[in-house]
């Protein structure tokens, strides 16, 4: 039987030291047919030129340069509008895949969907190793890779991301950098929002799982993430995305729980990123006062994500 052809995209930005690592990843794939798509987006340390010159080398690598830059979400929609393949896998420009990623990804997606009906929306993340700049390794799991329990779907996905409610096998990492999807899925929510630099991923994901969306994983590790320092990964950007995709899903959000209390919940989170201690206990204890139930849930919650956020907070100290 033909099998079918996987695009891989990269977004590329001012990579030119981690950009071979990650196109090599990607020819190092065990699956064949593939295409690799690369935009490059208006790079000036010459990782376009380093591009062109690989491109040349291989006929799977088709590369692309925006004249001026755009951000993630308008690169990512451009990968999906490029694509020839049935199904798309991306990659992050300074990350590494196993070679075996497409091809177990692709495997969790098709026997899953032997259980559903021919218009149900899947969409799958693996687990990944995180490196950070001081040498420390974590193992961050992806959502739904708990194989003894139910696939997370549908709206109950999105009320744990935007509200924290819990959720069975919902707990857990969506980032793109690990993400498959058939590209009609893609299509189906229009791919990303154009308007976000930070968070697009988390909003994709919101917006599928409000269409219905299964979220299947997959629990070993496929992805070597590198957290690399770049000027747009910064808490303040961050925040600024965090309380964008907030007000975007405001009216969700009001439906199904209280949205002044996420709003601020979000604040509270800022601050404990940015290591302002007095802020944060003062913070939370007015918000334990006004929303007791609320706080202490996300507060037990937070317990099992706890050494996450710390290594998150050094990252950006």
């Amino acid at each position: 039987m033909e099998l079918p052809l996987i695009t891989i995209g990269i977004s590329s930005y001012n990579a030119s030291r981690t950009i071979e690592r990650s196109v090599c990843s990607a020819l190092s794939q065990s699956w064949r047919p593939i295409e690799i798509i690369i935009v490059d987006d208006c790079s000036n340390d010459g990782t376009y030129e380093k591009l062109l010159k690989m491109s040349s080398k291989y006929k799977d690598i088709r590369v692309f340069k925006n004249n001026k830059n755009y951000g993630i979400g308008f690169v990512r929609n451009l990968i999906i509008k490029k694509s020839r393949g049935k199904f798309l896998a991306f990659f992050d420009d300074d990350d590494e895949s196993m070679p075996d990623r497409l091809k177990l990804q692709y495997k969790k997606i098709v026997e899953y969907e032997k259980h559903l009906n021919s218009s149900s929306l899947v969409i799958c993340h693996s687990s990944r190793n995180v490196i950070y700049p001081n040498g420390k390794i974590r193992l961050e799991k992806a959502l739904g890779s708990k194989n003894t329990h139910l696939i997370p779907f549908g709206k109950s996905v999105a009320k744990r991301i935007l509200l924290g409610k819990p959720l069975k096998n919902g707990y857990g990492a969506c980032p793109t950098c690990s993400q498959m999807a058939r590209i009609s899925t893609y299509h189906a929510v229009d791919g990303f929002d154009e308007k976000f630099r930070r968070s697009e991923d988390t909003d994709l994901c919101i917006r599928l799982a409000i269409k219905g969306a299964h979220f299947v994983g997959i629990n070993q590790p496929l992805v070597l993430q590198k957290m690399t320092k770049t000027p747009e990964k910064n808490i303040d950007i961050e925040f600024k995305f965090a309380k964008m995709l907030l007000k975007k899903h405001k009216n969700f959000i009001a439906k199904y729980g209280k949205y002044e209390f996420c709003f601020d919940w979000q604040k509270i989170k800022y601050c404990f990123y940015k290591r302002d201690l007095k802020k944060f206990i003062a913070s939370l204890l007015v918000l334990i006062m006004r929303y007791p139930k609320e706080t202490l849930l996300r507060l037990f919650q937070s317990l099992r994500s706890i050494q996450l956020n710390i290594d998150y907070s050094l990252f950006h100290k």
